[in-house]
């Protein structure tokens, strides 16, 4: 929450309240202190619950009310659960929330080109529609495509360029924790044909991207007009997996998409730190099961690197205590926290 301002596992915040004070009214608060060096950054989210389970947000940074976009990035983290394998498995969706999610951490415009993006995109539909409906003429279209071309560019050249530098840390950190994967990771924007978008293999700039894709979305015109909806973008992009040399989605186990996805998470980690010159803090819930010893006690020597790491686990057997006699130890009953 402290990270992204809003929480990777429920849709509205009213499901992170406590029942007793949806029923009541009232106010709640999530506070975190991080330390930097000499810099320290007090993040808090403030929560007003009024009778009618309407709820009112602000997000203030040391103390100081900002917006979303000024939220996001000043508590860098990183954090891996069990339905992250849907990331190597699972549907595109998943894997763009993936690398939006890490390139608002470490660019604090980028969400703000998302939601750019977003905004024109949605006035091009609605246009769009309207042209296939006989409300509107196709010249009408010029302004959007322009603003469409110019927003996208720059998303899709941020995407390329992390997933150049996630893909050859994923590749040594897969490689690692269990030497029989082989990981790859190809970018695969919805720009075109596919000789169009070999353009990104040669490190293009945005303007090279926008040039590209005003050309793609002025060629699929009709297209778009036939199905009613803009086809090309990246609301349509994707990045392939591949696990020695086949897709990973359809031949790696749940063991091996548990490794391959951890090994994104913690290259996602290197990055923060290459690209912000800060330390993220690692969050990694019940990583351990379906993983045999070897690649449990692998697990732990990469992430003893870190600075900070929280791990939890329903299983305490899964972890060597030997290998982590430095931690502080805290179990939760009954919604009580004890350290042992």
């Amino acid at each position: 929450m402290l990270s992204i301002a809003k929480s990777s596992r429920v849709s509205h915040d009213k499901y992170l309240i406590n029942h007793n004070l949806l029923n009541s009214s009232g106010h709640a608060q999530i506070l975190g202190i991080a330390e930097e060096k000499t810099n320290n950054i007090k993040a808090q989210i403030d929560y007003e619950v009024f009778q009618n389970l309407d709820i009112a947000k602000a997000f203030r940074i040391n103390g100081v009310i900002v917006s979303t976009q000024e939220f996001v990035g000043n508590v860098n983290s990183v954090f891996f659960d069990t339905d992250d394998i849907r990331i190597i498995t699972g549907p595109p969706s998943g894997r763009r929330k993936y690398l939006n999610i890490l390139l608002s951490q470490i660019n604090n415009d980028h969400v703000k080109n998302l939601q750019r993006f977003q905004k024109v995109l949605m006035q091009r539909n609605k246009l769009i529609k309207n042209i296939k409906d006989g409300k509107s003429k196709k010249i009408e279209l010029e302004f959007w495509n322009s603003r469409l071309s110019e927003e996208g560019a720059s998303i899709f050249f941020e995407r390329n360029s992390i997933l150049k530098k996630l893909m050859k840390n994923s590749k040594q950190f897969a490689s690692e924790l269990n030497n029989s994967i082989e990981m790859e990771i190809y970018y695969t924007p919805r720009i075109g044909s596919n000789e169009s978008s070999e353009i990104f293999n040669e490190n293009p700039n945005v303007q090279d991207i926008k040039d590209l894709y005003t050309k793609a979305i002025e060629k699929n015109y009709q297209r778009d007009i036939d199905q009613r909806t803009t086809l090309l973008g990246p609301h349509r992009d994707d990045f392939i997996i591949n696990f020695n040399e086949t897709i990973a989605s359809s031949s790696a186990s749940r063991g091996q998409a548990r490794i391959m996805s951890l090994a994104l998470k913690l290259s996602e980690a290197e990055e923060i730190i290459n690209l912000t010159n800060k330390k993220p803090i690692l969050i990694l819930d019940d990583i351990f099961s379906e993983l045999d010893q070897k690649i449990r006690s692998n697990i732990i020597k990469k992430i003893k690197k870190f600075e900070q790491v929280l791990i939890s686990t329903a299983d305490m057997n899964l972890i060597d205590k030997k290998s982590i006699k430095e931690s502080n130890i805290y179990s939760i009953n009954n919604g009580k926290v004890s350290k042992e």
